[in-house]
């Protein structure tokens, strides 16, 4: 009985732990690093043509514009340290295509994990796929 119970926590925690690893693969290219300019300052609409595995700024009938739409999830890309912004976004884009809501945070440097971990408590408790990718100058401050 043990050995069962042991053997189903295991399957339990990898999918908790892949799942949401899966998800990411779906929405963006995961080589999307590869596809940035090579200019010096990059900005918001350079990581989302270079990350996008849909429609870039679709346009909804109130003139917003959806950074990402993609079959199964509408995303907006914002800084982390506007991830408020971001998240309001991405629930009205959702509300409007009746896609999933998804928030890709860019985070310049590990001082930015303060705004991603505010931005997951509310994206875990509405429901919101929360993405982070590193900017292509990121500073490891550690």
């Amino acid at each position: 009985m043990k050995k069962k119970f042991a053997i189903i926590l295991i399957i339990i925690i990898v999918l908790l732990i892949t799942i949401p690893v899966l998800c990411q693969i779906f929405i963006l290219n995961q080589n999307g690093d590869s596809l940035l300019p090579t200019k010096e300052k990059l900005h918001e609409a350079d990581y989302v043509h270079a990350y996008c595995k849909g429609t870039e700024e679709y346009v909804l009938p109130d003139k917003t514009r959806v950074d990402c739409l993609t079959e199964t999830h509408a995303c907006e890309f914002d800084w982390a340290k506007k991830w408020y912004e971001g998240f309001g976004q991405a629930l009205w884009y959702s509300y409007n295509t009746g896609k999933k809501p998804c928030l890709v945070l860019i985070l310049k440097s590990d001082k930015d994990y303060i705004y991603f971990n505010r931005a997951k408590i509310l994206c875990d408790k509405y429901g919101v796929q929360l993405i982070e990718v590193k900017a292509k100058n990121y500073v490891n401050i550690k």
